[in-house]
Order: C-alpha cells, then structure tokens, then sequence
C-alpha cells in the first residue's frame, strides 16, 4: 500500500530509520563545537519526530525498558521541585527545559533508535572523525600563538581548545572520546589499528595542551577502569606506565600548578582557579549544604553565582564539583537520586560484560 510522497510504510520506516542515524553521526561530530546550538537541536529534535512518526506507523509504543527510566525520573521530579525553592526560578525553568530535557531526550532516542553494532561502530567513526578535524585544527591554531615551537609547549599560559568553547570544554571532550579510541584500536587489525593509535596519540597531545591536570588524573582513572573490565592486565600496566611517567618526566611538566597545596585555607585568593581557592570554595559549599541540606538553591550552575554574589563574575562561579553542584542545587535528595543513577549504570554495565 502506497502512502505519504508515494512510499509503502516498509520504505518510510528504512528511510526514517537512515535519518535518525545520520542525524546521531551529525550529532557527535559537531557536538564540542561552539556556537552550533542550532544544527545540534535539528540533530536531535528531528529525531524526536521521525520517531513519534516511526511508532505511529508501526502501530506499537518502541520504547525498550531498562534500568535507567526510574532513576532518570525521580531525579527528574528532584529538580523540578527545586523551582519551589530556587534563587532565580525562571533560570532554572530554563535550565530545566534547556539542559535536562534535551540530554534526556537524546539518551532515550540513542536507547531506542541504536539497534546494532554496526549502527554504533559507524557514530563513533563520525565522532573519531570529529576529533581529527579538532585536533588538526587545534595544532594550527596553537602553534600560531607564539611563533617559536619549543617555547610555545612550554608556554602553560598557551592552551588549546580546538573549536570547542575553551581549553577546558575541549579537555572534557577529549577525556570522554579517548575511550572510544581504545575501543575501535582494540578491534580492528592492520593499517586500520595503525591509523587509530596516530588519532590517540594525537588526542594525548591535544590533551596535553590543554594543561588540564584534572584531565589528566580523569584520563588516569578512565583508562584503567576500561581495562580492569576488559584486559585485566592492561590495566596493570597503565598503572606502571603511569607511575613510570611521573618519576621520569619533569615535575614542570606534568604539574605547573600552586607549588603548596593547603588543606587547611579557606581563603578564595581573589577567586582565581587555583587548587588553594578550590579547596576553600568546597569548603564553602560544604558548610552551606550542611546549613540548609534539604533545601536546593535551583538547578543550573549559574544558581550558585546568583545566590552568593561574591563568586559573580569569577572563574569559581560555581562548585568545579559535580557532587557538591549537586547537592547545593538539589539538596542531598538530589545527590542520592544522581548517585542512584550511576549504581544503575555501572550495575548495568557490569551485568553486560
């Protein structure tokens, strides 16, 4: 039976179905991009309503059940009641609508529409593509800030961050990605093998540039968490190699931050981010969530700048903690339905292996 522009209802939903793909592949290619909020909202809306269409024409509700829903929805419900409660609620209605709608959009679209192997080895390859576009970029764009080579890798004040909103947007980017690098190394033979171990170390580079020690400590526990599940003894020696690295190479180089780290200060240092600032600015936020633990100031990050002024317009505008941004947002409730979530996911992920 012929139907919309002509087509039986087999040749839409094998259309509907190669859009909704392209769409993903667009998505994680132009996803740290900045600036590009309109493509990636047709890169998920568009989606969102093919597949409304693909159930109304298949006549059956297409929504897998996992263990996820029920965390995601009383976390959900925990941070919209924070608009009772909120410093700045139309902030955080937006917030709301903006943030927490579109990523949980996308995570059941990627749920429900992402069928096979086949489906997910070619999002990555958009995604690892991606990231050569970045990167290559990204060397371009960084030696072009200081004209002498050796002097410009020394120069920490130097940072890359490709097209993304900044050095530290792309450190995220890059920490999330790499895994995925392991992955498609670990599965292909070749040249194809030789070609991903030149993107990841690329990416190592990139992400080195960044100066992000955070980055680099989160890469650490990455890695050897992907190989304690996979490769048991690769596992091991990341751990050598990485102690290995921090006795060989100069100090300078992997840490180029405050030379005393106090855990007793609970002075800000005119709210720059230094690692002295954010022990005080936790301690901060501790002491708050303890004065009122039950009571969020409203979700959204900029919640925290808004509700205590000193931190306005400085680079500790909010937690740099997702636990405590969290919990000061929605109250210890909310960390519990955040913490729910990642039992359900490593639950999850560990009952798949």
């Amino acid at each position: 039976m012929k139907t919309l522009m002509g087509l039986s209802r087999n040749k839409q939903l094998e259309y509907i179905d190669k859009t909704i793909e392209f769409c993903f592949m667009g998505l994680v290619f132009v996803l740290p991009i900045a600036h590009a909020m309109t493509i990636r909202s047709i890169f998920i809306y568009l989606p969102a309503i093919l597949w409304v269409y693909k159930m109304i024409l298949k006549k059956e509700g297409l929504f897998i059940r996992n263990q996820i829903t029920l965390p995601l929805i009383i976390f959900s419900v925990i941070a919209a009641l924070s608009l009772l409660t909120a410093v700045n609620p139309g902030y955080t209605l937006h917030e709301l609508q903006g943030e927490m709608v579109t990523d949980f959009l996308l995570f059941f679209l990627l749920l429900n529409n992402v069928r096979n192997m086949k489906q997910v080895n070619r999002i990555i390859l958009s995604l690892l593509f991606g990231s050569l576009v970045q990167g290559i970029y990204s060397v371009f764009t960084y030696f072009s800030q200081n004209g002498n080579l050796l002097e410009s890798l020394l120069d920490y004040n130097v940072k890359a961050w490709g097209l993304t909103a900044g050095y530290i947007s792309y450190s995220v980017f890059l920490v999330t990605l790499i895994p995925f690098i392991f992955y498609k190394i670990m599965t292909v033979t070749g040249q194809k093998r030789f070609m991903f171990i030149l993107l990841l170390l690329l990416n190592l580079f990139m992400l080195y540039l960044t100066h992000q020690r955070g980055a680099l400590v989160a890469l650490f526990v990455e890695v050897f968490i992907f190989f304690w599940f996979v490769k048991r003894r690769m596992a091991y020696l990341v751990t050598v190699a990485a102690a290995l690295a921090i006795f060989i190479i100069p100090s300078n180089l992997l840490y180029h931050g405050t030379n005393a780290i106090d855990f007793q200060t609970e002075e800000t240092a005119k709210y720059e981010n230094t690692i002295n600032s954010r022990i005080a600015l936790w301690k901060f936020t501790a002491g708050e969530i303890s004065r009122h633990p039950f009571t969020g100031i409203g979700f959204g990050r900029h919640s925290f700048s808004a509700k205590y002024d000193q931190f306005r317009g400085t680079d500790l505008w909010h937690s740099l903690n997702t636990f405590l941004n969290i919990t000061i947002q929605l109250g210890i409730q909310g960390l519990l339905a955040f913490i729910f979530i990642l039992y359900r996911l490593t639950k999850t992920y560990v009952s798949g292996l």
